[in-house]
């Protein structure tokens, strides 16, 4: 009796930690609190052309990147030499205090304030939506085809700011927005992201907005969750009628198997990833096969997408699936790229096949 009687007593002490790590993990899914600056990576040496930093994985990687110190940024460019505790990069611009700092890594390069780095007269407007007024930035343009930007669930607009200049440079009116829980935006009634369920409403009352301020049609792009955001737009909205062209970076088309690719990050077992989401449900209402676009129709829009081979948070193969299924789909698999990493893994690379989609869907000249 007494085994018996511990036994069952384990029993339930592992119930009761499964659920305890569940509820944690949807928190961390359905609370969008950002990522916090960690300022942990030692500037060694820093100079006009380069800056020497300790080796970490990030640190390594190939490409173009930021770094942001409490009282300094700077973008890094390509590997120049490594030691077995250093690397050297090329330094593309420094502003403020960096020497002898630590830094924290970062893939939105133009963020605070590097954003004067791309020359734009960006401001600020107010979105009216159902919630609320949502901040969002626009710089003017000479078309009548309005680029609007959807970053992801722990971005910021700063996320999109990689793009802005080669929008610019089309004429693309920019417009990039925000949505609920997002900082300065109005909450969700019940405070919790709904992983795009909800969110795309947002998103089309940017569009509605565009469309009143003289659009004509809308080019959607969006990074992670900011993709999974326009997919569900397109499929529920009525206003996606204005939509003459779409970019995704890294988009969370099937949003069971990234909380799959999280869970298998932490070296969890695989039926965490059931109980989570039986978490998420019961919080929030949402249906997980809602949130699958995979079999969604495209509806003949020309679609551009990049995805990163390297992608731990939405892994490839569902990307692969997607645009194999849609003829309309511009295709592009990045070596080395981690999750919204696209763009920086190889900028020119990137910005050269975003032109080439972009002359191509609004008939005019690549630059």
């Amino acid at each position: 009796m007494f085994l018996l009687i511990s036994l069952l007593l384990f029993l339930i002490l592992v119930i009761i930690g499964i659920v305890v790590l569940s509820w944690y993990i949807s928190t961390r899914l359905l609370y969008r609190t950002g990522v916090v600056p960690s300022f942990r990576i030692p500037v060694k040496e820093i100079s006009e052309k380069t800056v020497i930093l300790q080796k970490t994985a990030n640190t390594k990687r190939p490409g173009v990147f930021g770094i942001t110190a409490p009282d300094g940024q700077a973008i890094v460019g390509p590997l120049l030499s490594e030691t077995a505790e250093t690397v050297t990069r090329e330094c593309i611009h420094s502003a403020g205090i960096l020497s002898g700092a630590n830094v924290a890594w970062n893939t939105t390069v133009y963020r605070g304030m590097l954003k004067s780095q791309l020359e734009l007269p960006i401001t600020d407007v107010h979105i009216p939506g159902a919630l609320g007024d949502m901040p969002a930035w626009y710089v003017p343009g000479k078309r009548t085809t309005w680029a609007i930007l959807v970053h992801g669930a722990t971005g910021t607009r700063e996320q999109s700011l990689r793009s802005f200049r080669t929008l610019a440079d089309l004429d693309l009116p920019i417009l990039a927005i925000t949505y609920r829980n997002d900082e300065g935006a109005p909450s969700s009634p019940d405070g919790l992201s709904h992983l795009g369920d909800t969110e795309w409403q947002d998103l089309e009352a940017s569009v509605k907005y565009a469309l009143v301020q003289g659009a004509e049609r809308v080019l959607l792009y969006g990074w992670s969750m900011g993709g999974s955001i326009v997919e569900m737009f397109l499929d529920r909205s009525s206003s996606a009628n204005a939509v003459q062209a779409v970019v995704l970076d890294s988009p969370l088309l099937k949003w069971r198997v990234t909380l799959d690719a999280l869970v298998k990050k932490n070296s969890l077992p695989s039926f965490i990833a059931r109980v989570t989401e039986m978490i998420v449900s019961l919080r929030t209402g949402i249906r997980f096969d809602a949130l699958d676009q995979m079999g969604q129709g495209q509806s003949g829009i020309p679609t551009l997408l990049f995805h990163g081979i390297s992608d731990t948070t939405a892994p490839i193969a569902i990307s692969d699936t997607f645009a194999s299924h849609h003829s309309t789909i511009t295709y592009h698999r990045i070596p080395d790229a981690e999750h919204t990493q696209c763009w920086n893994a190889n900028p020119e690379e990137y910005e050269a096949e975003l032109r080439l989609f972009l002359a191509q869907v609004l008939d005019v000249m690549a630059i």
